[in-house]
């Protein structure tokens, strides 16, 4: 019995020993005698990387070659292969995920990972080997914060972005024919009267375009991104909160009858899409190509293809451009159509599968430093970009490139095809760390800024992630008062009447609070104070 115990000590040794582990020392042969590199202490190491955005890309280009150059580590990067949430959680089931894992931060698989343990604490590895990741995130790291008080994740795209986002989109040109040139390229605020009167022109002077109807409004009912326009203009957050602090659901702001009846009044008057509920991304996109819509709600980038086929069909002027409308009766300071997590999309942590977390986190550091984030997204000094008067200057072949195709400039250049740790604005020479999108600006985003001051961005992280796990009684209570909401917003959005579509909004409300609606507004209510304690703010 003896020896069978230590030859299974044996064999578990030798198992554990020939097995493929992360972060491990590269043992291949073409290794010996070279000098050490990059900053893991002289061992040369793989580190597995799951990225749920890479799709098929592979690690192989000029910027990944130089990254594992500057670090000594070789990165392997494990593709979706599919649905990248399903596998996420077919890693987690089997416990078989690599060293690093990108994940989407708003969605609870983050916390399945971190309650598996599959996701290890920072803290410690950032206070040894991460300078840049402290001076970086700052008081990100703060908030991104689990509840235990520890960070098990770096954020993504992190950092205040002050560029516009929503907006009320109205094709440039057609614009121009009922309100002047001047007044189309103006980024003057229109009033919402104002706004409803150039719809009804529009469609009086064209009732149909290249033989088709003309459609006033047009919305993408399945993605919904509409939604950021129609409550920034009235100034609605994500939640309303009361005078004394506590959380309401947003149908509950007294402002939200307004949207309603504003809504309602573009259905009766015929001026919305009557297909807007089951438009579908592509569908909406089309409608949008096809030159007979006016106007949409949705961020500026949404219409991109869409402007794109415009500008070759009809003419450079027949684009989308971002415009803020305001309600009669409401200061233009108070809208708030630029909300915007500086919490950022992903979450990136290491995992307890990681065998050298501390060459994993060096790594991290080198990617989070200025010199990490330039390398990502403006390649390679001397080739892509130089210094000129101590600032980043971008070759103007590749800004050019950018501009005529971005798909194909990233992938042959490996310029922002590695979007890793991603800090929104500016470097500490004054230039965009996204050089490829900020740098030279298309008249559309450039349009955009100019119509959405400063008094429009609000940091929708605070309120992000409240909701209740779908498993937990607030949980289950949560989605049936979702479903009551997204079941009932077309119905009264489509009423006959104001009315009517008022009698439906009272309907729905009483079915919302039947279906609990108060318990999960008292457990958002506690998550958003326990949260603003964990942040040491006071909201």
């Amino acid at each position: 019995m003896k020896k069978k115990r230590i030859a299974a000590a044996f064999m578990a040794v030798v198992l554990a020993a020939t097995a493929f582990s992360g972060c491990a020392k590269n043992s291949s042969g073409d290794s010996a005698g070279k000098e050490p590199k990059g900053n893991t202490g002289g061992e040369k190491v793989t580190v597995t990387f799951f990225d749920k955005n890479s799709g098929s890309k592979t690690f192989d280009d000029d910027v990944a070659k130089a990254i594992m150059e500057k670090t000594g580590v070789t990165i392997q990067v494990e593709n979706p292969s599919g649905d990248p949430l399903e596998k996420l959680n077919l890693m987690l089931t089997g416990q078989n995920y690599p060293d690093i894992v990108l994940m989407d931060r708003g969605n609870e698989i983050v916390n399945r990972y971190i309650e598996a343990g599959a996701l290890i604490s920072l803290n410690d590895l950032i206070d040894k080997y991460a300078p840049n990741v402290k001076q970086m995130y700052g008081d990100v790291l703060t908030k991104s914060r689990y509840t235990d008080g520890k960070n098990y994740y770096l954020n993504n795209w992190y950092g205040v972005d002050p560029d516009a986002s929503a907006g009320v989109l109205m094709r440039k040109d057609l614009l121009a024919e009922i309100v002047g040139k001047d007044r189309a390229e103006s980024a003057e605020p229109f009033k919402l009267s104002e706004f409803i009167d150039i719809l009804k022109k529009f469609k009086e002077k064209y009732p149909t375009i290249n033989g088709k109807d003309s459609i006033a409004v047009t919305l993408n009912g399945d993605d919904k991104n509409y939604e950021g326009t129609i409550y920034g203009m009235y100034g609605m957050k994500t939640y309303y909160q009361t005078e004394d602090g506590s959380l309401e659901h947003r149908a509950k702001d007294p402002k939200y009858q307004e949207v309603l009846k504003f809504m309602n009044g573009l259905y009766t008057a015929g001026l919305l899409d009557k297909e807007w509920v089951v438009n579908k991304k592509e569908q909406w996109v089309q409608k949008l190509s096809n030159g007979n819509v006016f106007c949409t709600f949705a961020a500026y980038w949404d219409t991109d293809a869409a402007n794109t086929s415009l500008a070759s069909t009809v003419g450079p002027d027949a684009q989308f451009y971002s415009y803020k409308v305001v309600p009669d009766d409401m200061d233009a300071s108070r809208t708030t159509y630029n909300g915007r997590s500086t919490l950022g999309w992903d979450a990136i942590g290491i995992t307890n599968n990681c065998k050298n977390p501390e060459a994993a986190m060096k790594l991290i550091d080198f990617l989070v430093s200025e010199e990490g984030q330039y390398l990502m997204m403006w390649g390679i000094e001397g080739k892509d970009w130089q210094m000129k008067d101590n600032k980043h200057e971008p070759s103007e072949e590749v800004v050019n490139a950018f501009q005529t195709d971005f798909d194909k400039e990233s992938l042959s250049t490996g310029i922002r095809k590695w979007t890793w740790f991603i800090k929104n604005g500016y470097g500490s020479d004054g230039t965009p760390y996204d050089m490829a999108t900020k740098y030279k600006l298309q008249p559309t985003a450039e349009f955009a800024n100019k119509s959405f001051g400063e008094s429009d961005e609000w940091d929708s992280a605070d309120f992000a992630g409240l909701e209740p796990a779908g498993s937990t009684p607030e949980g289950l209570k949560w989605q049936k008062i979702k479903d009551v909401y997204d079941q009932n917003f077309p119905k009264i959005v489509d009423a006959a009447s104001e009315d009517e579509a008022l009698s439906i909004y009272k309907a729905m409300i009483q079915d919302m609070d039947a279906s609990g609606l108060k318990d999960v507004e008292s457990y958002l209510t506690k998550a958003f104070q326990d949260r603003m304690k964990l942040w040491g703010t006071e909201k």
